[in-house]
């Protein structure tokens, strides 16, 4: 790497570290106090509340990462050519684009970056975070979550509950069994049920399953096509302990999908959130694209209208991300294209900015 590469990369990692604390900052309050009331009705402690938004960094890094990238690139470049040294440059020869490089490189280091830690560090902290959020401050009973949401649940009146797929949004769940038992914990009856339905009237109704009866002799079994069971868990209830995308890893969660498909149900909204993950991990390279594109075209005068630009852009990108997902889960839009929306519409633009600024 040229030592003039080194420089401009130096100044960017400068000012991003800047951002990052700076931003991270204002996320953790405003988020706080947007839920302090929830907090004080739930009578959570301090130190649960702590450990809550320490678990949850990685994911506020992840989202923050692509605006500060983007600030980085446009106030190191702005700086030095508020201070002559683009002109310098671009007189001993140097192109516009190869000036650009070091913050295009950036933003595809800070992409990978977030790949790491949208894959590695992200979901076990997420999954901790949802924990403490649901148990800890909601107040909800303990649950214990298998691999690939295999789960079994410890439901009133002495039962224990094993699912083996969920599907929350649609109140629909593949492979379950009910298991009484007596107070001092002898099992009196089984339930297992290809299918289990939920309906707002009359709680969840297996289907297709049979029916164990361990205090006759012999046992008992006694098929049935519907059967109600009295669960008085919500659907709502059981989101808790299916583990969320955002808990998952990219391979995890595409092995989820696969499960999904097998047992006839859709997985049109996982689809969605398995490419949006891909899709999220790059918005730091397509915003270091505006950033050196921005930086360029600054000059000496108009660095601060720029960044006056960059803070509402951010705004925009997200909610056209949130939008494209929405359309997505709703099945508008074809899965894979929702959540590449924003970066396929600010790419383009970046790329077109950067051009029009070569020389």
């Amino acid at each position: 790497m040229r030592l003039l590469d080194r420089y401009i990369l130096r100044e960017s990692l400068k000012i991003l570290g800047l951002c990052l604390v700076l931003f991270i900052g204002i996320y953790v309050i405003v988020d706080l106090f947007d839920r302090l009331q929830h907090y004080l009705r739930a009578q959570a402690s301090v130190e649960a509340v702590v450990r809550l938004y320490l678990y949850r960094l990685p994911r506020i890094l992840i989202e923050i990462l692509p605006v500060a990238v983007l600030l980085s690139c446009l106030l190191a470049l702005g700086a030095m050519a508020r201070n002559n040294e683009i002109l310098a440059m671009k007189m001993g020869q140097v192109s516009t684009l190869r000036i650009a490089l070091p913050g295009l490189v950036l933003g595809l280091l800070a992409s990978a970056a977030a790949w790491g830690i949208n894959e590695y560090i992200a979901p076990r902290t997420s999954e901790r975070a949802l924990n403490i959020e649901r148990t800890e401050i909601g107040k909800m009973p303990a649950h214990r979550t298998m691999k690939d949401n295999d789960i079994w649940y410890r439901a009133e009146g002495n039962r224990f509950v094993h699912i083996d797929v969920v599907d929350t949004r649609l109140g629909l769940i593949h492979g379950m069994s009910v298991f009484e038992m007596t107070s001092d914990g002898a099992l009196v009856r089984r339930l297992d049920a290809n299918t289990a339905r939920w309906t707002p009237r009359g709680g969840w109704v297996l289907q297709d399953g049979y029916q164990l009866e361990l205090t006759t002799t012999p046992i008992r079994i006694t098929p049935f096509r519907e059967l109600p069971v009295g669960l008085t868990e919500t659907p709502l209830e059981f989101a808790r302990v299916a583990r969320q995308p955002e808990e998952m890893t990219y391979q995890e969660l595409q092995a989820y999908i696969q499960r999904l498909k097998q047992s006839g149900m859709s997985a049109t909204p996982y689809l969605v959130d398995l490419y949006a993950k891909v899709a999220i991990v790059c918005v730091s390279a397509v915003m270091a694209l505006l950033g050196v594109s921005f930086g360029l075209r600054a000059g000496r005068a108009g660095i601060m209208v720029w960044v006056g630009l960059c803070i509402p852009m951010g705004f925009v990108y997200y909610m056209l991300l949130s939008l494209g997902i929405s359309l997505g889960h709703g099945g508008a839009v074809p899965p894979m294209l929702a959540p590449w929306l924003p970066n396929l519409l600010f790419g383009a633009a970046g790329i077109f900015s950067l051009w029009r600024v070569r020389g």
